[in-house]
């Protein structure tokens, strides 16, 4: 949504006056698929009726078995069986409390793209849907003010040129099967003034419903010195000497001058870590030790060419998992000493991880996080399955080999118990889709080392690749079959 990300671009860059500038990024992250930023967009709001909570309402009462219900019920009540549904609930002028959700025409399952994209076409779309348009901030009704502010509304032809908002990066999931993002960099090229500084504070006290951005932490200060002040008056003797009269007159003189705020220091150490939060994982990533590579190398049949300098461990001594790290990462970040100076929660993918069964010969298995990243290297313990094969392993539990066919049940009987990779014949070397499965061999069966969310969008990718499932064949035959025979 534009109104959540490049109008508070725009409104950073409007307040700040010169003082920061896009930067483009691109040229720095090879490989990376991103739109560029919008300029112009519509800004909506959702109707009374037509919120979110209102449509789940709506959907959950109208599904195909709510609506089987519901003609059970009136068939009841045709018979005399049940009641009759009582009269809704009005207030006192007699109109119903609440507002009645009526669904657009264009709320079509499956969804069924509009005819023409043109202005007039859109515009009657998302009335339809409910949706309230505004042309400028002068339409904005005065009880939406707050939602609907002046900078969710696009910059003027002026500003979008000043702006250059096309250089923030737009990922969209479906660019490079990933999620999506909205990222922007921004670059410090002079001193905020001092008209910028107070625009800030006024818009802080604003999102804050008038109060005063510093006075939590006046209150604080103003409460820790109060504290030291008694811990300080505090005595474990039976005797209290007195001031002398010149002392007691230098106090008096002293409180009558205003206190000064005490101002806290900042703390020490990396930005972002907690004295009270040790499981942030603030393990740095360091390289692996040499010692676990060579049962790696040698179970998986990985070449020289292997990065194995791409493979890191956190600082703990407990090597469980080794990550993936990419090389922008590793280069740009990593080997700049960034983690000298923030915590990094989290970075790169599983890419081996240690065993705790005690039948294989290697430590470490492959992880199916970055599976694509290592099977272009392995050499063994790499298997190729046709489609119906592939489905078969996209299971829970433990597979019986005898589900298998008789040539791919004979290539895991030729493996040794332990880690495998099972890849989807036409797919061993496209990455890009990975169509790989993290699999785990066992004297009479094997498991599956993918997660449920992932076995469903592996089933997805085949589906769209073409294949049907036998059961599912088998199954819609035999209702065609009987409403034929119907």
């Amino acid at each position: 949504n534009p109104m959540e990300n490049e109008s508070v671009v725009a409104e950073l860059l409007r307040i700040t006056d010169g003082s920061l500038v896009l930067e483009d990024p691109r040229e720095r992250m090879e490989g990376l698929v991103a739109r560029p930023g919008w300029s112009t967009w519509r800004v909506l709001r959702e109707g009374k009726n037509r919120t979110r909570k209102a449509m789940k309402d709506w959907q959950k009462k109208n599904n195909k078995k709510m609506q089987e219900k519901r003609k059970e019920w009136e068939a009841k009540r045709a018979k005399g069986d049940c009641p009759e549904p009582l009269e809704r609930s009005t207030d006192e002028n007699g109109e119903e409390e609440k507002e009645k959700f009526t669904p657009s025409p264009y709320e079509t399952i499956p969804y069924v793209p509009p005819e023409t994209w043109d202005e007039d076409a859109l515009s009657e779309r998302t009335t339809s849907l409910g949706f309230v348009e505004y042309k400028n901030y002068d339409e904005v009704e005065y009880e939406w003010h707050r939602r609907v502010r002046r900078s969710c509304f696009p910059p003027t032809e002026e500003e979008a040129k000043r702006f250059e908002l096309h250089k923030c990066l737009r990922s969209l999931p479906q660019d490079m099967d990933t999620g999506g993002f909205f990222v922007t960099l921004f670059k410090k090229v002079k001193p905020l003034s001092k008209d910028a500084t107070e625009r800030m504070a006024a818009m802080a006290r604003e999102s804050r419903g008038g109060v005063d951005v510093d006075a939590d932490k006046k209150e604080e200060a103003a409460a820790d010195k109060k504290e030291q002040s008694a811990k300080e008056g505090e005595g474990d003797g039976d005797a209290v000497m007195s001031d002398s009269p010149a002392a007691e007159e230098k106090k008096s003189d002293a409180k009558s001058e205003p206190e000064e705020p005490v101002v806290k220091k900042a703390p020490t150490g990396k930005v972002g870590q907690h004295k009270h939060r040790a499981d942030l994982g603030d393990a740095d990533f360091i390289p692996s030790d040499p010692s676990i590579w060579p049962s790696i190398i040698e179970q998986y049949g990985l070449p020289p060419t292997f990065p194995k300098e791409q493979f890191m461990v956190r600082s703990t001594g407990d090597a469980k998992v080794i990550y993936f790290i990419t090389k922008s990462i590793k280069k740009e970040l990593i080997d700049h000493g960034i983690q000298n100076r923030v915590t990094v929660i989290n970075s790169g993918l599983k890419g081996f991880e240690r065993c705790s069964i005690q039948e294989n010969t290697a430590k470490y298995r492959v992880n199916q996080e970055a599976v694509q990243y290592i099977v272009p290297y392995m050499t063994k313990r790499l298997i190729s399955a046709d489609m119906d094969d592939f489905y078969a392993c996209i299971k829970d539990g433990f597979l019986n080999l005898n589900t298998f066919s008789d040539s791919f049940k004979k290539s895991i009987e030729e493996l040794e118990p332990g880690s495998f990779v099972v890849a989807l014949k036409g797919y061993e070397k496209d990455v890009a889709k990975k169509m790989y499965l993290s699999m785990w061999r066992r004297p009479n069966c094997v498991n599956c080392f993918v997660a449920k969310v992932e076995m469903e969008g592996l089933i997805s990718k085949m589906r769209a690749l073409g294949y049907v499932a036998k059961v599912q064949e088998t199954e819609e035959k035999d209702e065609g079959a009987a409403a034929s025979t119907a």
